[in-house]
């Protein structure tokens, strides 16, 4: 018996040792306006131009994420340059959602940022 629960004890701890090891890759969950699709963000526009607002506003703090990501990963990237393109990335991201309806409003805004760091020279 003590040499059964000495044995479920060591693979208890070399599972986790390995589980510690090897972590898994973390998936970003995206929550909020860039969930909706872009058919929906372009019918809102229609409605309302100024909801625009919100949604640009949504963008630049999921923008300031990736930027961030990438300057970490990039020490001459600057970080405060892609969010302050955000009037081309704004028609950037209509011209995606006009493309692409059926895509989510964060694949617009992934899409933008790209585009705005190959403008840069960052890629």
């Amino acid at each position: 018996m003590m040499l059964r629960n000495m044995t479920v004890k060591t693979i208890f701890l070399l599972s986790i040792a390995l589980f510690i090891a090897h972590p898994a890759k973390a998936e970003t969950t995206v929550i909020g306006l860039g969930n909706f699709s872009c058919e929906k963000y372009l019918k809102l526009l229609d409605m309302n131009p100024r909801s625009e607002e919100k949604f640009i506003a949504w963008a630049q703090g999921y923008i300031s994420g990736l930027s961030n990501d990438l300057s970490q990963s990039n020490p001459n990237t600057n970080a405060n340059d892609f969010v302050s393109n955000m009037t081309y990335g704004s028609e950037r991201i209509k011209q995606f959602c006009i493309e692409y309806p059926e895509s989510k409003f964060s694949a617009a805004v992934d899409s933008a940022f790209h585009d705005i760091e190959k403008h840069q020279g960052s890629e």
